[in-house]
């Protein structure tokens, strides 16, 4: 073989293990691009489901704090409403004065343990039927009183307010919820629902 034989020779060899080498890092860096998919395709994946994760985890806080402000909202509304409702309640019971009125005390009266009550009071219109009640006690006119009366004993130590008022205000829990449902009824009638 000669010199020139030996040259082409070593080109062809080494042409070869270039070529060789080539498809080598070629075959290398196309399964280096595929792994590097994969992982990048698995990452997003793993992202895809913390993100979500997170998102459920924000929509839920965001949800429950707005219902709490919602539930704060409708309680303060409600409360409202039962403060309205008994104003309201306490300018009308003088409307109960208007027929039986005079049955209407003497129940009352019987109501009361009978004592040498010291002093009654009523409203300024009541004290002529106080002091047949009440004839040997002193009869205070108060018309912040719209109904009933209020005694005392024993230099108040024992004291009975059997009032409208007071009647009202100790059955007030047991009315509140069949006037909150009328008014919610009433609204509702008018175009207003009970969630506004």
């Amino acid at each position: 073989m000669g010199h020139n034989a030996l040259i082409a020779s070593l080109r062809k060899e080494g042409d070869e293990k270039i070529r060789a080498i080539r498809d080598a890092a070629g075959a290398e860096a196309e399964q280096i691009k595929t792994e590097t998919a994969g992982k990048i395709e698995r990452l997003r994946e793993e992202y895809r489901w913390k993100e979500a994760g997170l998102t459920k985890t924000q929509e839920d806080d965001i949800l429950s704090s707005a219902e709490k402000k919602a539930r704060v909202i409708m309680l303060a509304a409600e409360k409202s409403l039962s403060d309205r409702l008994f104003h309201l309640s306490l300018s009308c019971l003088h409307e109960l004065r208007r027929e039986g009125y005079e049955h209407i005390i003497s129940a009352l009266v019987q109501e009361i343990p009978p004592a040498g009550w010291d002093e009654v009071r009523v409203h300024s219109s009541d004290t002529g039927m106080a002091r047949i009640y009440f004839p040997d006690s002193k009869i205070v006119p108060d018309d912040h009183i719209s109904g009933g009366f209020e005694a005392a004993a024993e230099h108040g130590r024992r004291h009975i307010i059997n009032t409208f008022e007071k009647r009202l205000e100790r059955a007030w829990e047991d009315i509140l919820p069949f006037l909150v449902i009328d008014t919610y009824r009433e609204a509702s009638r008018h175009g207003t629902t009970s969630g506004d």
